[in-house]
């Protein structure tokens, strides 16, 4: 994954996406849950802010109904389908920092490249684990000063019409987890604080159900 610069011309985009970052709050060990059968359809999502990184591109979040999400009947769309491959759009949840625990989410089948955000510090620093929705190939990212580093990857079963995909982190360590089965362990350096959501990278619509966040408290040194 090709990583740019922001346009000078982009450049208050920048500059309130910094504003929006900085603005989490503290980290809680209060489990959240989101379902989206609460919210309109055909809005954005409500306890969501919408980013875009990397190459500025398109995005665009909203509410719909699905034949067979798995809650009832609500999910969470990226709908812009054409995008740069190397355009990250994500939803990151709002008022809450997160740098050990778990998060997880449900992505349908499809042409999509969707899955995690997650100890996102600013827009050059965060963890981004991505699934292939369509050939099961999954891949989990680091971004440090907006540079991309592979921090492991591995290929999933694609065997149902939503697949749940999620990931523990534990200080430098992080399991990705397939269907609540451990798919690869990977190594994070030097983790940090910061936000969590859902992510999709590239072309194609990707939908999502179903994200639960569950951080714990850091020990202290």
């Amino acid at each position: 994954m090709r990583s740019r610069g922001w346009p000078g011309s982009l450049s208050f985009v920048a500059a309130a996406l910094a504003a929006l970052l900085g603005a989490a709050a503290p980290v809680s060990a209060e489990k959240v849950r989101n379902h989206f059968d609460a919210d309109s359809v055909m809005r954005p999502p409500g306890f969501f802010d919408a980013v875009v990184l990397l190459a500025p591109a398109a995005a665009r979040w909203l509410i719909l109904t699905d034949p067979n999400p798995p809650s009832t009947a609500n999910c969470l769309v990226q709908t812009e389908a054409s995008r740069p491959a190397d355009s990250i759009a994500a939803a990151i949840r709002r008022n809450y920092s997160f740098q050990d625990g778990a998060v997880s989410t449900f992505v349908k089948r499809g042409p999509g490249r969707g899955g995690l955000l997650l100890r996102m510090a600013d827009e050059k620093n965060f963890v981004v684990l991505l699934a292939d929705m369509a050939s099961g190939n999954v891949v989990l990212w680091s971004y440090r000063d907006g540079k991309p580093t592979e921090l492991g990857h591995g290929h999933a079963v694609l065997a149902r019409e939503w697949e749940k995909l999620g990931m523990t982190a534990a200080g430098p360590a992080l399991s990705v987890l397939f269907d609540d089965q451990k798919l690869f362990d990977a190594t994070d350096p030097k983790p940090l604080a910061g936000r969590s959501g859902l992510a999709t990278a590239g072309p194609g619509e990707t939908r999502f159900d179903e994200f639960i966040l569950e951080p714990v408290e850091a020990p202290k040194p």
